[in-house]
Parts: C-alpha cells; structure tokens; sequence
C-alpha cells in the first residue's frame, strides 16, 4: 500500500475515533458536540465573527447562526454587530460559556492522554510530534 493510501486511511481511522470520544464526552455535558465545537473554537479563538467561525467549522453560514443562536438562548455566547463592519457579528464566549468550554476541553484532555496511554511509550513523542505537524499544515502553516 502507497504511504498516501496509508496515510488517508490511518487519519481516516483517527478522525473517526477521536470523533466518538469527543461526542461521547459531549453527551455528558451541558451541550450538544457541535456546541461544545463552537464554544471551542471560540474559546481560541477569543473572539470570532460568525462567517469565520462557519469555515472554520466547515459548515454553512446559516447553521452556524442557528448553532450560535441555541448557545446565545442557553447564556453562553454573546453577539454583537462588529465595530468596523456591520454587518459582521462578532461572537465571544460569556463567563458561563468560558466555564463549558473549559470543561469541555478539560474533559477531551483527559479522553485524549487516556488515548495516548495506549500508545507504547517508545512511539508518544513520534504520534505527538506528528499530529503537531498535521496541525500545522490544517491550520495553514507551512512545515519544513
């Protein structure tokens, strides 16, 4: 098998797995996992308008507003008209939502380290080292 094809299937694999975890991690919580997402990426994000917060979800404009609308009725965003273009909303996480997504992410943190316990200890540094660098590259980074 071509390392391409390797490759493909073995991130295929993860993305599915790490997608179970983090829905099966989200059910417990407060939010559903598509919430516990967007609270997320705001939370790094410090603040986000909502047509950014759609790519970089992935999703259409229309859903995330709905989305954002669910977790603005719950209490824990808050959206405002965008100082420099009206048209724009930017979202920011409430203190409550601040509290979510912490825990949120403290909750995948545990799922995740549970997950590299798995991992023999000789080959952490070498998954760590390259999930890093596949973090680059989806974030736009270029790698060396």
């Amino acid at each position: 098998m071509a390392d391409h094809d390797r490759f493909a299937r073995a991130l295929q694999i993860v993305a599915r797995g790490v997608g179970r975890i983090n829905r099966e991690r989200a059910r417990s919580g407060e939010v559903t996992p598509q919430q516990a997402e967007t609270l997320q990426v705001i939370a790094d994000k410090g603040g986000v308008s909502t047509s950014s917060l759609a790519t970089l979800l992935g999703i259409d404009p229309s859903t995330a507003s709905r989305n954002l609308a669910g977790l603005e009725r719950a209490g824990l965003i808050s959206r405002k008209k965008g100082a420099d273009d009206g048209r724009q909303t930017d979202v920011r996480l409430t203190p409550r939502g601040k509290r979510t997504a912490d825990t949120s992410a403290s909750s995948a943190a545990e799922a995740l380290s549970a997950l590299l316990e798995r991992v023999g200890r000789a080959d952490r540094q070498k998954v760590t080292d390259a999930l890093d660098t596949l973090a680059r590259a989806l974030d736009g980074e270029t790698t060396a």
